[in-house]
């Protein structure tokens, strides 16, 4: 009886701990895409309730002076009602890792991705436990962010005095810079800059005013960030395979990698990452990404359902064996829709263009 006291006792001090650790990191954390308000608010609900406990049964002066945010606040407080402060703490913590691995984390990124290349300068030897890199998967947060700008937002930002051009300033995410496999994200990433070059030189088509070449491609603008989205996850779902299947063959020792690491750092993070393109607060065009990448993260959940936590050699072989089985899907099919959503947003630009000639 003392030996599980003594039990429950310490594992409520870890969560108390836990708690206090992820809340500190929360208050300075920096999304790289802005979190819907339902999400901040299941956030700040599970806070309160781990630390106040039961919201009040009434807020006196809700209905007439309090503002609708601190009203909609109270409500989610009150949701959690009658939910144990170890309770809120633990649905806090895990609600704080799943908005962190949805929205990103930039300025952890950055400090990752210098702190490897330290490490690989000084050490100059591989580690078993390395992670592949997933500059790619990591970045698509910031490119939802990127797609949720408006036409409005997207004409005022090309209009400042001093624009500084957004896709010039982009580089290769999946591949090194330079080889083969890059030429493709290479070539989409030109057509992207040569799109914005001519939405910023209004000198290229002088017969139409700025604002109408503007609207005219703003429509591809926002299509090539899809295109680059669904790029970027087929890309590193055969990446990932190849990985795992040289894994497979040559061993560990060979790749630098193992099955687990290959499994719950990237295959896992590419289903969590393709899964949240779908959510309600993403913006239309990332969730029709999500929705046509939607069978490889599907397949991935279940072979991580059927093959466990510990099943991770046959979760990889299958999970080669089922890429390599749907390579017409990924190769020939999203392709294909992809050149047809390239056309309808030409003639979408062309609405919009004779919007803004308009002056609507």
């Amino acid at each position: 009886m003392v030996d599980e006291s003594t039990s429950t006792e310490h594992n409520t001090n870890e969560w108390i701990n836990a708690f206090r650790q992820k809340s500190q990191y929360m208050k300075n954390w920096k999304p790289g895409s802005s979190p819907s308000n339902r999400d901040r608010l299941e956030l700040y609900a599970l806070h309160k309730q781990a630390v106040q406990g039961d919201a009040p049964h009434s807020l006196a002066g809700l209905e007439n002076s309090t503002p609708a945010s601190d009203q909609a606040k109270y409500q989610a407080w009150r949701s959690k009602s009658g939910m144990s402060p170890q309770e809120a703490m633990r649905l806090y913590c895990q609600e704080a890792d799943r908005q962190l691995r949805v929205y990103g984390n930039t300025a952890a990124l950055a400090t990752a991705v210098q702190d490897a290349a330290t490490t690989a300068q000084t050490s100059g030897t591989s580690n078993n436990n390395n992670i592949p890199p997933i500059r790619g998967l990591a970045a698509i947060p910031l490119l939802c962010a990127a797609a949720a700008e408006t036409r409005t937002a997207y004409l005022h930002r090309l209009g400042a005095p001093q624009v500084r051009p957004w896709w010039r300033r982009q580089e290769v995410l999946t591949a090194p810079p330079g080889s083969l496999w890059a030429w493709p994200e290479q070539f989409l990433l030109m057509a992207a800059t040569l799109n914005e070059t001519i939405s910023l030189q209004s000198s290229i088509i002088a017969f139409l005013p700025q604002q109408v070449v503007q609207s005219l491609l703003w429509p591809w603008h926002n299509s090539f960030l899809v295109l680059w989205m669904g790029y970027i996850l087929v890309s590193m779902a055969f990446t990932a395979a190849w990985q795992c299947l040289t894994t497979l063959l040559l061993g560990s020792r060979s790749t630098g990698y193992t099955l687990p690491n290959l499994w719950n750092d990237v295959v896992l993070f590419l289903s969590q990452t393709a899964f949240s393109l779908t959510e309600s607060h993403q913006p239309l065009s990332a969730r029709l990404v999500g929705l046509l990448v939607l069978p490889l993260p599907s397949i991935i959940s279940v072979l991580h359902y059927m093959c466990g936590p510990s099943g991770h050699v046959m979760a990889t072989a299958v999970y080669c064996v089922v890429l390599a089985a749907t390579w017409w899907y990924w190769v020939l099919v999203l392709p294909c829709l992809s050149l047809g959503w390239m056309v309808t947003a030409f003639f979408v630009g062309e609405c919009f263009a004779l919007i803004e000639l308009a002056g609507v």
